[in-house]
């Protein structure tokens, strides 16, 4: 899924259909993303609560800011991977294909 996609060329239902397909998907897998997105922000807050022990030595803390950025990117490749299987007509409509009988 690399550049961009022009969907002038897409007809009025296509993208109607594109967008319901995408929104069930996200719909049904819910509650896997809300565990991806809930398990991340766990550890993320573990963390953070670490960074308050008085005890950490230097590179404690320099490892406990890179396991941050390293949850952070997680985070943020998995909510760039969900926004654009939830924008990407292309996408929506292979997973439209894939359903039928």
């Amino acid at each position: 899924m690399e550049g961009s996609f022009d969907y002038q060329r897409w007809t009025a239902p296509e993208l109607v259909r594109a967008e319901h397909t995408a929104n069930k998907f996200l719909s049904q897998n819910q509650m896997a993303i809300w565990q991806a997105f809930a398990r991340q922000g766990a550890v993320l807050g573990k963390l953070v609560e670490l960074l308050r022990t008085d005890e950490l030595t230097l590179e404690e803390r320099l490892d406990c800011f890179a396991r941050i950025a390293e949850v952070s990117r997680g985070v943020q490749d998995c909510a760039n991977g969900f926004f654009e299987l939830g924008s990407q007509p292309l996408v929506a409509r292979v997973l439209a294909k894939a359903e039928l009988p």
